[in-house]
């Protein structure tokens, strides 16, 4: 038994972190058991508060006992890593994005994502993509641009996803033929006679005829990302914290993929009943890139190359949420925030599943 005092704005759950007790009621108890005083520990703890605490065997058992009885609020997966299962990544969902600038909306952008499992191949799971659904500011866009691009898209989809089973997304490939694509781009013209729309539906024809690109594209989006990142792939140390890794997310459109360190988080559950498990994923760019370097496209990452005050200086936070029962994806909000600027540029995503998750 030792004697602990308490810090400004901690909580008996914070406390609990520290000591790795998998219950904070047990801590409590054990507080009560020691204490010949009337003070007690309550969910907010008093700043200096004096606190009985367990010493480490003394934990072990405690944690022995919080098993024993199911009372922990931990899942710990074994040798530290989540099985998941990428089969039950198939389903529908809702993905919005809101672009700030100094904390004020300049843009919201959402759709509807379809993601259907088609067998196994190899290996390897196989996949069906779409998007549809274009919503813009709140309200279905009618503009011609907006439609341009969804005749143009409906053309090429669906896609067909390739992903390992540890979840790390390979290939992304055409489903139709390319002569049958390129036919009906050429039939969308019949509707858009204009310049800028013959432009932009060459750049699509041109993107059509090499898969290479068509590859890169969709492998680097926020969706490809947060679906089938290293997030997955990474393992908790002793507690509830992931060791560090590195893993490219672009948040900035029409740039390369920033690299950035991250770090996760297990939360606790919020009572024994809690359906849902909770993982925070923190980082900060790694990039040596500046924000210049990015939207050139031959500006590969060097990992021998180091930071400048010129690198891009932005940092990534998002909570997944996943069922507890099958750790299918239920959810996922993410904030990004670019501080290499006159202002700082953010956003926040949010990607959730719409059909019912496969638990339920």
């Amino acid at each position: 038994m030792m004697i602990y005092y308490t810090r400004e704005g901690q909580s008996l759950i914070d406390l609990c972190d520290e000591l790795q007790i998998e219950n904070p009621e047990y801590l409590k108890k054990y507080h009560q058991k020691n204490n010949f005083l009337p003070e007690q520990p309550d969910s907010i703890l008093v700043s200096g508060m004096k606190v009985y605490i367990p010493s480490s065997p003394e934990i072990r058992k405690i944690n022995g006992e919080i098993r024993y009885e199911n009372k922990s609020l931990y899942d710990f997966p074994v040798n530290g890593k989540f099985p998941f299962d990428f089969r039950l990544c198939e389903g529908s969902y809702h993905m919005s994005q809101v672009m700030y600038s100094d904390d004020t909306p300049v843009a919201k952008y959402e759709s509807n994502i379809s993601l259907d499992f088609e067998g196994v191949e190899k290996g390897f799971y196989h996949f069906h993509f779409s998007v549809y659904d274009f919503i813009k500011n709140d309200a279905p866009s009618e503009t011609k641009a907006v439609a341009l691009t969804e005749m143009c898209m409906k053309s090429i989809y669906p896609l067909e996803y390739i992903v390992t089973p540890d979840g790390q997304l390979i290939n992304v490939k055409l489903i139709k033929k390319v002569g049958g694509i390129l036919s009906e781009l050429e039939v969308v013209k019949d509707f858009f006679p204009d310049q800028y729309s013959s432009d932009y539906i060459e750049n699509i024809r041109s993107i059509v005829r090499s898969p290479e690109i068509i590859s890169q594209r969709y492998k680097n989006t926020l969706f490809s990302s947060f679906m089938f990142g290293a997030f997955y792939r990474s393992r908790l140390g002793n507690w509830t914290t992931s060791g560090l890794y590195h893993d490219c997310f672009p948040w900035i459109f029409d740039a390369q993929p920033i690299r950035f360190e991250f770090r996760n988080k297990l939360f606790p559950k919020n009572d024994l009943d809690d359906q849902w498990l909770k993982i925070h994923q923190k980082g900060r760019s790694s990039d040596y890139r500046s924000l210049e370097d990015l939207y050139l496209t031959d500006s590969e990452f060097n990992d021998n190359a180091v930071l400048t005050k010129e690198s891009v200086d932005c940092e990534h936070v998002a909570e997944y949420i996943f069922s507890r029962e099958d750790l299918s994806l239920h959810k996922v909000t993410a904030r990004f925030q670019n501080f290499l600027c006159d202002n700082i540029r953010s956003e926040d995503f949010l990607l959730q599943r719409i059909t019912p998750d496969p638990s339920i």
